[in-house]
């Protein structure tokens, strides 16, 4: 008589293991699919599980800061002057912002609250307990993907080490440093400007975020790091970009031929999801089907791709244009702030920009609310877009003022390349005050216990 088995402990075991297994492999395939793949339609289950889940969506700690465009130190005067003669001086849009030259005092007036992060660490490093960067602290790390060892010396700029993998990394920090040497040779006084030894990073992720360590972006809770500007204020190779004060130059061109009440009623954005699959696909399915939306991806290696792309000046043409950042915070490997964000603000457009999460040097100067409100802030699973957009439509001086309010800020004053200089010279100032001076030259042993100096590192201009 054939008596009907039940399930033992080691049978159950044996398929609780091989149930376990499934699901990881499953989970697995869903995430890589679902992250390399630019298949506009994704199963729920699939959105679920991408990497910066849900959590990221709603609950995610965003960048809010203390100080900003309407509580600096400073308040900013908007009003340009008009008169080279003017008693005090006041930053003139036409004649200063291009100047490569101002001195301090005129930084400090023409641009308040630009330097704020530079303050805060500089007051987070004296207040943190660990007393001057030394150079020991310098030496305690390897150098990453992406780094670069520099000293400024009488002025100039030297290169001591770097850790440059590829040609994308050699191109941002030769951007960087390019950026950085014209400030130091444009300075009013470049006498007064301070020795230092210093690491920074191109890589948009901080590899070690507890180092005192020059970057693109930081988090709220990276308070060691120091904000530099973006390479991209020196030039990026891409479609459409190339120096900024060009496209800049462009931008304000393409407004004189089609201003505002010419632009396009609609909401722009195109980028390339897998970058960021969870928070882009977030946007995309937002505004689906939306009579305001051109929202849409780029695939680069689409035939059609010229139709899909939309450079920064062609953005221009519209109202309304979406930023969404490459990479929330804990999703590796990846990105983390978005570089487009000042392309986008060189448009007299409103730009609409989820709760940020990475933050960079002039960020500080984003206002959200009030009279001076310069760019609409979303959730950033952009579950209120539709709402903000109906907003936006329904008050069209509001839109209207609040991309007039965006070119004052920024296109015309915080974006502007005095704007950059007067930065990296502030940093460079600020960093030395909590920082060891550096030497020129160092000791090397030689014959009967002898020594000899040797300069130390490469002078950019050979390095470059």
């Amino acid at each position: 008589m054939l008596l009907r088995r039940r399930c033992g402990l080691s049978d159950c075991l044996t398929l609780f293991s091989i149930s376990s297994i499934g699901i990881v492999f499953f989970l697995i395939f869903s995430i890589l699919y679902g992250t390399r793949t630019e298949n506009p339609h994704l199963p729920s289950l699939v959105k679920e599980v991408l990497p910066a889940g849900r959590c990221l969506c709603t609950y995610s700690t965003v960048f809010k800061c203390d100080t900003c465009l309407d509580c600096a130190d400073r308040p900013p005067i908007f009003a340009n002057a008009t008169d080279a003669g003017d008693e005090a001086w006041v930053f003139n849009y036409r004649r200063d912002a291009h100047d490569y030259s101002l001195d301090e005092g005129q930084c400090t007036t023409a641009f308040p609250g630009l330097f704020e992060d530079v303050s805060r660490a500089k007051k987070w490093r004296r207040g943190s307990g660990k007393g001057k960067i030394v150079e020991r602290e310098l030496e305690g790390f390897e150098l990453t993907k992406g780094m670069v060892r520099a000293m400024i010396y009488n002025g100039q700029l030297h290169i001591l080490q770097t850790f440059l993998v590829d040609n994308v990394n050699r191109e941002k920090a030769l951007g960087s440093l390019s950026a950085l040497h014209r400030a130091l040779v444009s300075a009013p006084d470049r006498s007064s400007i301070p020795n230092i030894e210093f690491i920074l990073s191109v890589e948009d992720l901080p590899a070690q975020p507890q180092k005192p360590i020059w970057m693109l972006a930081r988090r709220a809770q990276d308070e060691d790091l120091w904000l530099m500007p973006d390479f991209g204020w020196w030039s990026w190779d891409m479609p459409q970009l190339g120096a900024f004060d060009e496209v800049l130059a462009e931008a304000t061109q393409r407004e004189s031929i089609e201003p505002w009440d010419q632009k396009q009623e609609k909401l722009v954005w195109r980028g390339k999801v897998t970058m960021a699959p969870k928070l882009r696909r977030a946007l995309i399915d937002a505004a689906k089907g939306k009579p305001w939306s051109d929202v849409g991806q780029v695939k680069w290696n689409d035939p059609d791709f010229k139709e899909q792309f939309k450079g920064p000046i062609d953005q221009c043409n519209y109202m309304f244009i979406a930023h969404a950042e490459d990479l929330p915070a804990d999703a590796l490997p990846g990105r983390s702030y978005s570089g487009a964000l000042k392309y986008r603000q060189l448009c007299r457009s409103v730009i609409v920009i989820h709760k940020l999460q990475w933050m960079q040097n002039y960020h500080y100067l984003l206002l959200s609310s009030g009279p001076d409100q310069n760019y609409v802030e979303v959730e950033r699973d952009f579950s209120n877009l539709a709402s903000a957009m109906d907003d936006l439509l329904a008050h069209p001086e509001k839109a209207k003022r609040i991309a007039d309010n965006s070119v004052k800020a920024f296109r015309e004053r915080y974006l502007t390349p005095a704007a950059e200089a007067c930065y990296w010279r502030a940093l460079v100032k600020a960093y030395s005050e909590v920082a060891f001076e550096p030497l020129l030259y160092s000791g090397v042993e030689v014959g009967d216990g002898k020594a000899r100096k040797e300069r130390r590192g490469t002078r950019f201009e050979t390095f470059m």
